[in-house]
Order: structure tokens, then sequence, then C-alpha cells
């Protein structure tokens, strides 16, 4: 098909983004496919008896399609792209095959079958193998869903009856960038974009010559200004597409802005899309943190991604802020010139440049960092074993050091000198303990002492004191993940904050690292609910890709009695500094913790709830 002015349509208008650069980012868009499909539509397609081209390089892929996200972050200044968007026109095809599912009858048969397209389709945006989940989410609104139900063999076809459910996922990558250049939507058939471009092109041309993009005054369709958005404050956003958003603005340039919706899930678009807005709430106020002497504070230094790569590894503490809003603070460990590595409490976290918006570098003088960490009494004492003879005595005598318990963890116990140098002891290091810096050492005693009953739909996990290389406390868990019922699915995209909120209606609240890994591992210590070994058919390993139903799996179950505590989701759980971590999961370990980065909600993410005296 040959599009009208095609040769014409050939400038470039100066937007601080570079002629040469917006030339390349087209040309990629022509190295690329019209339409990719994913492994598993490849293979699922071609099993079914259908010929497919033979795929181009997942490289080349990429390199196309994020070409085009690009493109429409540019917005009208990309223009010259419009006609090979429409001649390309390119898209994406997924397939997800859920098999083996059943309907229980509880609730209606709709909303059981669109959980699981959801669920579906919020892993592809997260996960697809072409874009990025920042990219993919600009575009989320360009995705076409199609199911067909497929009856086991030998079954009568029934809403009861199991089947298979096979999800084909589209997303319109030139629909969704050719609207945010253009402004327009005319949905995802490439003839309708044609036909208007044929009619209307020209004027295209001469409205984008008329703007001034250097000092932009952008007015939105409802003739509100672009610019009086505040950062921080809280809208609901009328978009173009006739989607509503309502979240926090937590980016915001010139031309685009990143709001995170209630739910907990960052959107970025171009102010070409917003149709109107709406102030909820206004920005907080800045407070000013206290601080006990601008000397003792430490000096935060915003730098670019090049200076960072000429600092040394191990020893720099960076804080990292990427396109959806999210921020990372930890050590620097790896870099170069793709991605760089942080160490964020023990997890290594790869970052990729491209998603990286700001690079802040925190540095503290050692004169100040150990002012600022030498703590001030009352003291803590250990008295910890001596190995070897002293030469003035026959007889080791104790070691007695001093300063605050800053945590306990299973046999470890870590420990603040007096000159603010942090320390780690095993228990089997340590004769006595004296508490002075918090409370007495008698009250977890007490508290042990008490007695605590569990419902039915908890088990109660009982770690009695006396034990070397343990804790000791008394809790009950849930014997399931939340909802807590046998034979219901499991509740996934939950934040941490939202798990807590769920826990408190019922009178409970989120486990802790130590209770979790405990009420999994049993008195034992097991590595996994069922032993020291693994073993892949005992809990559902393949949880990331199908959730299964609390209480499945009889042989995945802890010698206290929870179920799933390895496998199916991830779980949240709070670790020693009240901050969200997760737990469980496939693959995962009963002592396994990875990083909940800000608590936001995925679709892995689960959870079960505590309660103690």
């Amino acid at each position: 098909m040959r599009i009208k002015g095609i040769t014409i349509f050939l400038f470039l208008i100066s937007t601080g983004f570079a002629d040469e650069q917006i030339s390349v980012l087209i040309n990629k868009i022509k190295e690329g496919p019209s339409v990719y499909y994913s492994p598993e539509a490849y293979s699922y397609f071609t099993r079914n008896g259908q010929q497919l081209p033979s795929q181009e390089s997942k490289e080349v892929v990429s390199g196309s399609y994020n070409a085009a996200i690009k493109l429409g972050t540019i917005g009208l200044a990309a223009s010259a792209s419009v006609p090979v968007l429409m001649e390309k026109f390119p898209k994406a095809i997924h397939v997800a095959e859920v098999r083996n599912v059943k309907y229980s009858g509880e609730g209606s048969y709709d909303d059981w079958l669109q959980t699981y397209i959801t669920n579906e389709k919020n892993k592809f945006i997260l996960s697809s193998p072409f874009l990025d989940y920042n990219s993919m989410s600009l575009c989320e609104h360009f995705v076409e869903t199609r199911f067909q139900e497929i009856p086991l063999e030998g079954s009568r076809s029934g809403i009861r009856d199991p089947k298979n459910v096979i999800i084909t996922f589209t997303l319109n990558i030139g629909s969704c960038a050719l609207s945010r250049i253009t402004g327009k939507t005319f949905g995802n058939a490439k003839e309708e974009w044609v036909s208007w471009w044929n009619e209307e092109g020209s004027q295209l041309l001469e409205s984008s010559e008329k703007l001034n993009f250097a000092a932009p005054a952008i007015t939105i369709e409802s003739g509100q200004k672009f610019s009086e958005i505040q950062f921080k404050a809280k809208y609901r956003m009328k978009l173009i597409t006739g989607d509503e958003l309502t979240g926090i603005i937590e980016f915001l340039d010139d031309t685009s802005l990143i709001l995170e919706t209630i739910e907990g899930k960052p959107y970025t678009f171009n102010h070409s899309i917003i149709s109107s807005y709406e102030l909820i709430e206004p920005a907080p106020k800045k407070t000013m943190k206290k601080i006990k002497s601008e000397k003792e504070a430490a000096e935060v230094e915003t730098i670019s991604f090049e200076e960072l790569q000429g600092l040394q590894v191990n020893k720099t503490l960076v804080e990292i802020t990427i396109t959806n809003g999210s921020v990372f603070k930890g050590k620097l460990v790896k870099i170069n010139n793709m991605e760089l590595n942080l160490d964020i409490e023990g997890s290594i976290i790869p970052i990729q440049r491209s998603v990286i918006s700001q690079v802040e570098l925190i540095k503290q003088s050692g004169e100040q960092s150990k002012k600022k960490d030498k703590y001030q009494g009352p003291f803590d004492t250990l008295y910890l074993k001596v190995t070897e003879n002293d030469e003035q005595a026959e007889t080791p005598k104790n070691k007695i050091v001093e300063g605050k318990i800053v945590k306990e963890q299973g046999d470890e116990v870590f420990f603040k000198n007096r000159s603010g140098e942090e320390e780690v002891f095993n228990r089997s290091q340590i004769n006595r303990v004296i508490k002075h810096s918090t409370q007495g050492f008698e009250e977890p005693i007490k508290r042990y002492a008490k007695p605590l009953f569990c419902p039915d739909d908890m088990f109660l996990v009982d770690m009695p004191p006396g034990k070397t290389k343990r804790p000791f406390f008394k809790v009950c868990v849930d014997r399931y993940e939340y909802p807590n019922r046998k034979g219901e699915m499991v509740k996934g995209s939950v934040s941490y904050q939202q798990a807590k909120e769920l826990c408190e209606k019922q009178g409970k609240r989120i486990c802790t690292v130590e209770e979790w890994q405990w009420a999994c591992s049993g008195m034992e210590g097991y590595t996994y609910p069922y032993g020291w070994n693994m073993d892949e058919h005992k809990c559902n390993q393949n949880g990331a890709s199908l959730l299964e139903t609390s209480g499945s799996r009889v042989n995945c179950v802890s010698k206290f009695g929870g179920y799933d505590m390895v496998g199916n989701i991830f779980e949240w759980v709070s670790d020693s500094k009240g901050e969200p971590v997760l737990m469980g999961g496939p693959y995962s370990k009963c002592q396994t913790v990875s990083p909940g980065v800000g608590g936001g909600a995925k679709p892995q993410t689960g959870f079960r709830c505590c309660k103690s005296n």
C-alpha cells in the first residue's frame, strides 16, 4: 500500500533532540519487522500447524520497537517518522497458555476467567521479551486481547470441566507511537491511519512547523496548561483514548509525565495524549529534615552516568532514580556502558542504563561518618568466649564488648560497638548477654510464657528457648496464602501496604522474616518445608507463570502446618527494620529473602498473616 505524501514529509523540527538522533531512530524502525511473535507465540502457532516466517533477532526487534516508543515520547517533533510508522505499522504477538484450570463455582464464571486473563496480561507487560516494563506500560492501552477455551480430552465441555485457556495478546506498537506523536487516535487499524494521513497530513505539517519547542507553552485538548501540573500532586487524568487514571505525579518535564496510580502502577505519557485533568490533592509542602549539625549531614551530589563510571566500586554509595519513579539506594558493585549493579542490603540488583533518570552520589567523610555512627549509651554488653589462653592466665577469660545490639537473626547477633563499628557474632561465641539499650532480656521470656491460641485457619509456631542457633517465640501463622482458604486461588498483585491493611482488618499483622522462616523450616531448620533437599514435584515451582489454588500440593507443607511456603506466589514480610521484603515463591528456600523495592504490587506478590501476643 502506497501512502500519499511519503516522499515530501521528510523535515525535522528542532527540539533539543538532535536531528541525527531522530534519523537513527527512524532507520531502526525500518530495520525491524512489522510483526514479531514472542517465543511463546511462535511455539504455539507452529505446534498448531501455522507457517510463520523466520524471526528477526531479539536485538533487532528490541532496537526497532524501542525506537518507535522513544519517538512517541518526543511528540510532534518526531513527525518525520509518521509515514514510516504507518508503512511498517509494527506489532508484537504473545500467547499465554493457562493449562488444566477448573471453575469452582464460586463467583461468576466471567470474573473467574478474567482473573487469568488479567494476570497473564500483567505478566506480559512486566516481562516482555522485547521491551522493558516502562516502555510496555506506555502502550498498555494498545494491547488487544483474545482468548480461547479448549476442553481437555474426554471432558464434557461444561463450564466446570477442566480446560486449557489460550490467551493471545497483540501489542500495537505502531498505533501507540502514532497516537503519542500526533495526539490522534484511530484505533489499531492501519487503514484508518492511512486514510487520516491522506486527508490531513499536510495540516499536521503546517501545525508542527509553527510550534516553538525551545520555550513550550503547551495546552492540552481542554485548553488547560500542561505547565501548571504540579509534581507530587494527586490528579484525575482523562486521556484522549477514553481512559481515566487517578494517581500521583512522580515525574514531570516539559512535555511528559509519569503518573503512579492509586493501585501502585506507573504510567508514562506525553502531553498530547491528555484530554483534561483535575487536581484532587496539591503537592505536600516540603519539610526540612532535622539534623544535629551541618557537619554531620551527608553530602548529596547529582552526577552523570559517565562520572559514576569513574568512581571506585564497592566503596561508592549512590541513589538511583529510574524512569518509572522508583528509587534504589545501595553500594555500587559493578558498572559498564550498559548497566550497573547495586548491593542493596546484600541483594545484587542490576539496573539498565537506559531506564536511569538520575544518579545521586552520597558522600560522607570518614570523620563525620564515625561521629554520626558512634553510639552514645546506655550500652549492651556481650561476654565473648576466648579460645586462647592469655600470657598471664591458664584459664581463658571472657572478652567484654560494649555497644548496641542492632538485631538478632537466627544464630547471629548484629552488634555496633562504642566506636560505631558494626560486628556480627555467632551465638556459639557468646557466653552472656546483658541488655541495657532496649527492653530487659526477660521481656521475650514473659511474652513467650503467655498462652497463645490459634484459630482453625492458622497454625502455631512454637520455638521454645534453650536451643542454640535459633530464636524463641510463639506465633500463629495463616495456614494458606491469602485469602487463606484451601482450594481457592491465591491473590496476587498486592502491594505491601495493601497486605498490611488486609491483615489488620482481620486482627492480624504481616509476618516478620524470622517468623516466616521458622514457620517454613520447622524446628529442624530445613532448607525446604519438606526437608533438606529440593524436590521440584512437591511444590509449585512454576508459580511465576502459573499459580495454583492453595493446598493443591499436599506434600508442600511445613512441619508446623504451613502450605505453599515455597513455590506458588511470593509473600510480603517485614525485615528487622520494618521494611517490606519478599519470601517464598518459585525456587526459593525457607531462608531466602528477596528485596521488596518500594513495596509495590506485582502480579507475583501475595502474602499470609501472623498473630501473636
